[in-house]
């Protein structure tokens, strides 16, 4: 037995007069994989040579990032005109990479179930709570249920893989701790309650704490009896792995004869003689590196280098547009036996005066499969607009037509500028604090912190006063003829990626022959969707037929209420 170690040793090493270690004869030739031919090789200098010409191309689309957006618009035109050739770019080496992936959002099927930034408080004259608004609420949730029946077509066609590799059933849950939050959820919950869209809503009440104890224990467990706790549960809530959808979607565009191409950066965008584009792109390769790819339509789903790349066009559309880049760090809990406790997604109302952004989350995640809870978000500044972008993106995007605009924004959201430095600033025992808030047990030594992705909320001018302002949210900002089109902000852009993609093809095709053959095929992908109302509408759809939707995606995408 003494020999074995020997034995085993001899196997995993190798001396000098092995044969692996020996060469045949000197090294001759310019290189180590090929003899020289006759012509020979080129020589060590041959990168000064002019080279080959670059690359032309031309398609009918041509797709500007890899992410969930371009996903959708271009799997969504595919299918509309099989035959047309589309290309699709990314930087980067696969799909999904920057704000689509799962560590780079927050993974919730927004649907306004339990996000308290989409209803807004409306005070009596003594400064009381009366009630919230429900305009955004409704507006949000109808769009996730365009979502939710185009990923159920797709499913059914065997255009997504199974749902239980992207998309799982958790229940939204609303929280409010203290006096004056516990009133916001009773009085969100007395505006939502009877909508057809919310019916299924419950509420629990402070004096229900066994209740409270079964929705949400983490959030429950070792909290002080004296402190009052309000929770509404919506139970069609849903987390979902935008980067694997995105994968997906993509792995289906190229299935419908889609062309992909990665480690490919668009560097120009400028419009032909002919009204068509040319979008000129760099890859480092064998021979030029650079290709002009002429198409008729374009869409500029790059992230926050859509503001960039729309400036590029040169599109007037985009004036006054400018930027402002915000990231920060997850809190992320990995123990299974934490996790398991806490299958729910929670969210709360920010600190008085926080922007919409802040509002804090206690969600259940599936990653790549892992299960896991994150936490935050906690804030930070950047110049750069994507997560691999650079310093100089805001330099770049900073133009004379967009300087009073963001000085206007700025001045104005002075508060935003605050959280983010405190959070700059915070200590691993400022942050478990925060944590604690909702969730009084925690382990510090169960959470560790991670980067999130980077979210370039616009800046523009008020299309009512003129004067610049922060917008939270996304907008389709897209030239006269309806040939280029760019998607500028943040969330709710990935849960709402099918209502926005069905935006983008009304605006651009709305007024061409296409679109008339178009609709009925958008009709069978969207059964509620309607050329005649916005895209996401569902303001005349019967409460039957809302019920349905709820049931016939829940059955398909696997996501039942439990």
């Amino acid at each position: 037995m003494a020999a074995q170690p020997q034995k085993l040793e001899k196997r995993l090493s190798a001396c000098m007069d092995d044969s692996i270690n020996q060469l045949e004869t000197p090294f001759k030739g310019s290189s180590m994989r090929v003899k020289d031919s006759k012509g020979g090789a080129p020589g060590c200098f041959s990168c000064f040579s002019s080279g080959p010409a670059p690359k032309q191309r031309e398609v009918e689309v041509v797709l500007i990032g890899a992410g969930i957006m371009s996903a959708t618009v271009g799997l969504m035109i595919k299918e509309l005109e099989p035959e047309w050739k589309m290309l699709m770019f990314e930087r980067l080496a696969a799909p999904g990479l920057e704000s689509s992936n799962g560590f780079n959002n927050a993974g919730t099927g927004h649907a306004g179930f339990m996000e308290p930034n989409y209803t807004k408080e409306v005070l009596n004259p003594d400064g009381s709570l009366k009630t919230v608004t429900t305009e955004k609420v409704t507006h949000v949730c109808e769009q996730f249920l365009s979502s939710r029946q185009y990923w159920e077509y797709l499913t059914r066609k065997s255009l997504l893989p199974n749902p239980d590799t992207w998309i799982h059933q958790t229940n939204h849950i609303a929280l409010g701790v203290g006096k004056d939050q516990v009133e916001f959820i009773k009085k969100r919950y007395e505006a939502m309650k009877d909508h057809p869209l919310f019916n299924s809503m419950e509420i629990c009440l402070p004096e229900e704490k066994a209740k409270a104890a079964q929705w949400a224990p983490l959030i429950v467990g070792g909290r002080d009896a004296n402190e009052p706790i309000c929770m509404t549960k919506v139970p069609h809530g849903t987390d979902v792995d935008y980067g694997a959808l995105t994968k997906a979607k993509i792995g289906a565009f190229q299935k419908l004869g889609g062309d992909l191409r990665l480690n490919t950066e668009v560097t120009d965008v400028k419009k032909d003689k002919d009204g068509k584009w040319i979008v000129t792109t760099k890859v480092n390769g064998a021979g030029s590196g650079r290709a002009y790819n002429k198409a008729r339509f374009v869409f500029v789903g790059a992230g926050g280098w859509a503001l960039l790349l729309l400036q590029k066009a040169g599109i007037p559309q985009v004036n006054g547009y400018m930027a402002l880049p915000v990231t920060g760090d997850w809190a992320v809990c990995q123990n299974p036996e934490v996790v398991k406790q806490h299958k729910v997604k929670v969210y709360a109302p920010g600190a008085p005066g926080a922007p919409p952004m802040s509002m804090p989350h206690l969600d259940y995640r599936t990653i790549g499969g892992k299960e896991m809870l994150l936490f935050g978000p906690f804030g930070s500044i950047t110049l750069k607009f994507l997560r691999y972008g650079s310093v100089l993106d805001s330099f770049k995007a900073l133009k004379p037509h967009n300087i009073t605009s963001t000085i206007g924004a700025l001045s104005k959201n002075l508060s935003l500028a605050v959280m983010l430095m405190k959070d700059v600033f915070k200590s691993g025992a400022g942050k478990l604090h925060d944590i604690r808030h909702y969730y009084p047990q925690a382990d510090p030594d169960d959470w560790i912190f991670i980067p999130a992705g980077v979210r370039a909320q616009i800046i523009k001018k008020d299309p009512k006063t003129g004067k610049g302002m922060l917008q939270f949210g996304t907008e389709v900002v897209t030239n006269d003829e309806g040939t280029i089109v760019g998607l500028l902000g943040a969330s709710p852009g990935a849960s709402t990626s099918v209502s926005i993609a069905l935006d983008v093809i009304e605006k651009c095709f709305g007024d061409k022959p296409e679109f008339k053959k178009w609709a009925p095929k958008i009709k069978q992908m969207i059964p509620t969707w309607s050329p005649d109302g916005p895209a996401g509408d569902m303001s005349k759809v019967t409460p039957q037929l809302v019920n349905s939707i709820y049931t016939t995606t829940g059955k398909v995408l696997k996501i039942e209420p439990k």
